[in-house]
């Protein structure tokens, strides 16, 4: 996984876009992380962290999945079963140029004071 991903412009920068087809429920890229306590993160670094499953930590994901920009209308979602990985997977048919979307949530938006476009 990863070697069918490339990072391209977007409005908002950098994205992440598919070189093949995703079906629904396909693993697309599977992060290694690294958790550090949320207190030691600050500026922009904030934008780009995961919060992690355990309390008063937060996630460094290496790979691409810190690229993935926000849509109301993501088409890949995210799970954490454990801190030291995040699994992204396609949920709908992703073709081949589509750029990789997940929903950052609304607290990420509130603590911004910022609406999601």
């Amino acid at each position: 996984m990863g070697w069918d991903l490339i990072v391209g412009q977007t409005r908002h920068g950098r994205g992440v876009f598919a070189t093949r087809r995703y079906e629904t429920g396909d693993e697309v890229e599977t992060c290694p992380t690294l958790q550090v306590p949320e207190d030691e993160i600050t500026g922009l670094l904030s934008d780009y962290v995961f919060k992690s499953v355990d309390d008063d930590q937060v996630l460094v994901l290496l790979g691409y999945g810190s690229l993935y920009n926000h849509s109301s209308k993501p088409n890949l979602e995210y799970v954490q079963d454990d801190p030291q990985t995040v699994t992204f997977l396609a949920s709908r048919t992703i073709e081949p140029g589509d750029e990789l979307t997940i929903d950052y949530g609304e607290e990420w938006w509130e603590l911004r004071d910022l609406q999601p476009d």
